[in-house]
């Protein structure tokens, strides 16, 4: 399945993209703020339970959206569940299911932002609403998705030896761990070369994980490598 570009299409004149207070809500986690702007109001007054009434911000002239993009293509559940918002996460796709699926331009879906950042409660939240929200197909799509670089979440997430999201993504998609990246690279070889043993030890549990490494090596050159044998 081929994830769509977030927002469509990037017009010339700015039109999709997002305006700065909206950006600063979304990164700050201000879950009532942005529903408020997204509701059209300031985002000081308590928002009506999930209003989807679009009104004009301001700060750009037009109607607050939640397909808004940043110049990269992240949409605001691309932020949110890179910084950890949990609230905010329910919150926008409550709104727009839709955003699950949306990807940047480096074709980053919301749970590779998560998983890049090692933010396993946000990774987390995304699967689970993922599966609560989409179709099979989708589901897959998001679940398998695959970056500019070919890796998915748990390759992001083992390179960076984030443990506690790589161990929540075993939990939640273990079939994650027998892909290789688009180098051919497995994400046990990637966890090795972090230095992460317990990143190591969850992917590991996983029988069908691959150990696959650059140039013919595997992950026991890369325990080799950084001295974990």
């Amino acid at each position: 399945m081929e994830l769509r570009q977030a927002a469509g299409d990037f017009k010339d004149d700015g039109s999709s993209f997002m305006c700065s207070r909206l950006y600063v809500a979304t990164f700050e986690g201000r879950t009532q703020e942005v529903a408020g702007l997204l509701a059209g109001r300031s985002g000081d007054a308590p928002p009506a339970a999930h209003s989807k009434v679009i009104a004009v911000d301001y700060h750009h002239g037009r109607p607050c959206m939640t397909r808004e993009v940043t110049g990269e293509g992240n949409t605001l559940l691309h932020i949110a569940a890179g910084q950890g918002h949990g609230s905010l996460i329910a919150e926008l796709c409550y709104q727009d299911s839709s955003l699950l699926s949306s990807v940047n331009r480096a074709l980053d879906t919301p749970l590779h932002s998560a998983a890049r950042a090692g933010r396993a409660d946000a990774a987390e939240a995304v699967v689970r609403l993922a599966r609560a929200n989409v179709e099979e197909d989708a589901l897959c799509g998001i679940l398998r998705g695959r970056d500019d670089a070919g890796d998915t979440a748990l390759h992001l997430a083992a390179r960076h030896g984030h443990r506690e999201a790589v161990e929540r993504l075993m939990k939640l998609a273990p079939e994650l761990a027998a892909e290789v990246d688009g180098a051919g690279v497995s994400s046990l070889y990637l966890a090795v070369m972090s230095g992460s043993v317990d990143a190591v030890r969850a992917i590991a549990s996983h029988g069908d994980a691959s150990a696959a490494g650059p140039s013919s090596q595997n992950a026991l050159h890369a325990a080799v490598l950084q001295n974990q044998l």
